[in-house]
């Protein structure tokens, strides 16, 4: 019976106080409802929706097709991030709060010392990033001018993809002067080789060993061959009483001039052994190393036109348009939760109220010893609470 008795209680007072409660009520509609459509502005969102494209899109032998890995076309987890991380970078900030001269547009004073902190701040609160659960970036821009929203949410994806190109293209620049002093080195080293197996071949008469062996082996056995059967033909001939003298002088002579050349490709041949090693191994070397530049030129060549080649480090998905419909306030929203706050605290206050507003305040503030009794006394059909005091003598 108590519980229903307060709940009685505590529905007489409410009802007793209506009129209060109705008014402060009513001054909380009122009010919010001035506050909300006298001094709130309509804000607009727009949203741009983009993948992360690969970054195997920018290397020269996936455009090449040189490649024995095939292409990736979306990004990982890693580019996701690091995409996030540029878009809420200070360097974007700056270039949309300067595009699109923030510090007028949110009335902010450029000259306050405190200015870049606060149009960041409000820019902040306006600008939202986010990855989607299907690990798409979701870039949004509220502002109260519509085509401003769809404008800057564009802008800032248009430059969040100029700074990725940036970095990538930053490290192929980087490639391409690791290259370019690569070239320079190894020309020098190729000159010193060139230089050197061309005094080698001058010195032992080392061309072609590959092919020049079998010139050289040949052209010796064919003079020791003409030598031995020269001179087999003469002491055959001088054994002849009928060879006349002119005859003889003749074979001699061709004996001799073989047996010269015999000697001559001789030492030619000694001469070429011994520097047919050295030369081998130095134009090998050279010829391997010639064919590493030139494999590098081309890479060079296929990295810089990758480099020139503009391809966007992101896939638009959907471009930022000019919203419509507003994306704040929510008046009605705002109004009756305002209307809820009041009527709530008004109720709370006449409870307050009328349950103790027969204590004497000042004795109890002004008391300093003392305890306090409760008494119940009659009044009317029901029962009224006061508090009264009990003063201790010390």
């Amino acid at each position: 019976m108590e519980n229903k008795d307060n709940l009685i209680g505590v529905l007489a007072t409410i009802f007793k106080w209506k009129k209060q409660i109705l008014t402060v009520t009513l001054i909380a509609i009122i009010g919010s409802a001035l506050i909300a459509f006298l001094y709130l502005n309509n804000y607009y969102q727009s949203t741009t929706l983009f993948y992360v494209a690969s970054p195997d899109i920018f290397k020269p032998e996936q455009m090449f097709g040189t490649s024995n890995k095939d292409m990736e076309f979306y990004g990982t987890e890693n580019d996701v991030d690091r995409v996030l991380t540029i878009a809420e970078s200070g360097e974007l900030y700056e270039y949309l709060i300067k595009k699109f001269d923030l510090y007028k547009h949110y009335d902010i004073d450029s000259t306050y010392e405190k200015a870049p902190f606060k149009v960041r701040e409000k820019l902040e609160s306006l600008y939202n990033v986010k990855k989607t659960k299907f690990d798409a970036i979701e870039l949004s821009v509220e502002d109260v001018n519509r085509q401003m929203a769809a404008d800057m949410a564009n802008a800032a994806r248009e430059k969040i993809d100029e700074i990725s190109q940036r970095l990538i293209r930053q490290s192929q620049q980087n490639l391409l002067g690791a290259y370019a002093s690569s070239f320079i080195e190894k020309e020098k080293i190729l000159a010193s080789i060139g230089d050197t197996l061309m005094r080698l071949r001058q010195n032992y008469g080392v061309i072609d060993p590959e092919k020049q062996t079998e010139a050289i082996t040949k052209t010796a056995v064919e003079s020791e061959s003409n030598y031995a059967r020269n001179k087999a033909k003469l002491d055959m001939l001088k054994k002849s009483p009928n060879v006349s003298a002119d005859t003889l002088v003749l074979l001699e002579a061709n004996v001799k001039g073989f047996e010269e050349e015999m000697k001559t490709n001789g030492l030619m041949l000694k001469k070429y052994n011994q520097g047919f090693n050295s030369v081998s191994a130095l134009k090998e070397f050279y010829e391997k190393e010639r064919d590493q530049v030139g494999r590098d030129r081309q890479r060079a060549m296929q990295l810089q036109i990758a480099f020139n080649t503009k391809i966007s480090a992101l896939i638009l998905v959907e471009s930022g348009k000019v919203p419509i419909v507003k994306s704040r306030p929510k008046r009605g929203i705002l109004i009756l939760s305002a209307v809820l706050i009041a009527f709530i605290f008004s109720v709370i206050g006449v409870l307050l109220i009328d349950n103790y507003k027969n204590v004497n305040w000042n004795e109890v503030t002004n008391s300093q010893n003392g305890a306090y009794t409760v008494h119940e006394t009659p009044h009317g059909e029901g029962r009224k609470k006061s508090i009264g005091l009990i003063k201790h003598d010390s």
